[in-house]
């Protein structure tokens, strides 16, 4: 028996291997799972890697998602942003609309009420020096602007033009210390000169005694041949009287904010005569 098999050991090897492949085959056939032990232990070997393959994966996509959410709302936030800056500056126009708009209108009320011939000017200078108070308009003698004019403003008395080419003009502020004004106290109907102090005006050639006091208006007198009469010069911000002397000290406040200054109307034509005389040796 030994020896047969020791013969033939690869024909009886084969044929049990044969028989139990047919075993098994037979039993898969017949059963409801599969027997399949060598896959069993494959599968026992590979699932952690398979586990952590897997984890690895859903982990990069989850990032991956999560960066193009980020992305996205990154996106979005920066339209937002831009959109808020357009919103913001659309309705900051719209302001500066509304307010140029609302000084326009002051202007066209004022000139209404002023007897005399007024173009409107924009202000597009300021004197750099800081010595005398200048401002620059963008109408000249092309828009019937001479030297010697009138500049108002819905507040008052801005300056008058010293100076006028084909399509600019220079104004010199009623607190230039070159300025000199004819005025009248409303109230008491005191005359004098305003002149300008850089800051604000003085009230000058008032004699003592003359009923004048602070809080008083004062307005033009229409007496110097430049201004039209009655328009708002400032307010008496101080009375003093010297114990020396024939004058009292008056300190008028201008009405006109003239750092603020965006418009003004200027008188057309050449101005009439000056008529006014020197109040210091008047009466």
């Amino acid at each position: 028996m030994l020896d047969f098999l020791r013969r033939y050991q690869v024909p009886v090897s084969s044929g049990i291997l044969l028989l139990l492949a047919t075993m098994l085959v037979s039993a898969n056939a017949r059963g409801a799972g599969r027997v399949d032990p060598l896959a069993r232990v494959i599968l026992s070997v590979v699932y952690p890697f398979q586990l952590a393959v897997s984890r690895v994966s859903g982990g990069i996509l989850g990032v991956w998602g999560n960066y193009v959410d980020l992305v996205g709302a990154r996106a979005e936030a920066d339209a937002l942003r831009e959109r808020v800056r357009v919103l913001e500056g659309e309705v900051a126009g719209a302001a500066e609309v509304v307010a140029a708009n609302r000084r326009l209108r002051d202007l066209l009320q004022f000139r209404e009420g002023v007897d005399a011939e007024l173009v409107a000017a924009r202000v597009i200078g300021w004197d750099a020096s800081g010595w005398d108070r200048t401002i620059t308009l963008d109408k000249g003698s092309d828009d019937g602007v001479v030297e010697g004019a009138a500049v108002l403003a819905p507040e008052g008395v801005v300056g008058h033009v010293f100076r006028a080419s084909g399509g600019a003009a220079r104004v010199l502020l009623i607190t230039d210390r070159n300025s000199g004004v004819d005025a009248v106290a409303q109230r008491s109907r005191v005359r004098g000169i305003v002149q300008g102090r850089q800051q604000d005006c003085e009230l000058q050639y008032v004699k003592r005694g003359a009923d004048i006091s602070a809080g008083d208006q004062v307005v033009t007198s229409g007496l110097d041949g430049i201004f039209p009469k009655g328009v708002p010069l400032g307010v008496v911000a101080s009375v003093r009287t010297p114990k020396k002397g024939l004058f009292q000290s008056i300190v008028v406040e201008p009405l006109v904010a003239f750092d603020r200054l965006e418009e003004v109307l200027v008188q057309t034509g050449r101005p009439p005569p000056a008529v006014a005389t020197d109040l210091a040796s008047a009466e």
